[in-house]
C-alpha cells in the first residue's frame, strides 16, 4: 500500500490551485482595466506579466488535475508579496521604465 496524504489535504491543494488561478486572471483582467482607464502601462504590464504566467500554470495544473503544493505555495506567496508591495512597485517602476 503506498504512503498517500489524507484526502483533506487533497481538497485543499485543489482549492487553493483554483482559487489562485482565479485570481490570477482576475489580476490581469483589473491591471488591464486601468490601463485602459489612463493608469500607468508600463508598470502595470510589467505587474500582471507573473500573474499571466501564474494563472496560465495553475489552470494547466487544475485541468490536466497534476496538482502540486510547491507551485501552489509559491503561487501564494508571490500573489501575497505582489499585492503587499504593490503601491511601492508601480513608482518604483514608473521612476525606472516609465519616463
Amino acid at each position: 500500500m503506498e504512503n498517500q496524504e489524507p484526502v483533506v489535504f487533497n481538497k485543499y491543494l485543489v482549492s487553493l490551485t483554483k482559487i489562485v488561478s482565479v485570481y490570477s486572471f482576475f489580476f490581469v483582467l483589473l491591471k488591464s482595466i486601468a490601463i485602459i482607464r489612463g493608469a500607468w502601462m508600463i508598470p502595470n504590464i510589467i505587474l500582471a506579466i507573473p500573474f499571466i504566467i501564474m494563472g496560465i500554470l495553475t489552470a494547466y495544473t487544475v485541468i490536466y488535475k497534476k496538482y502540486s503544493w510547491i507551485i501552489t505555495i509559491i503561487t501564494v506567496a508571490l500573489i501575497i508579496a505582489v499585492r503587499y508591495y504593490e503601491y511601492d512597485l508601480v513608482y518604483f517602476l514608473q521612476d525606472k521604465y516609465g519616463n
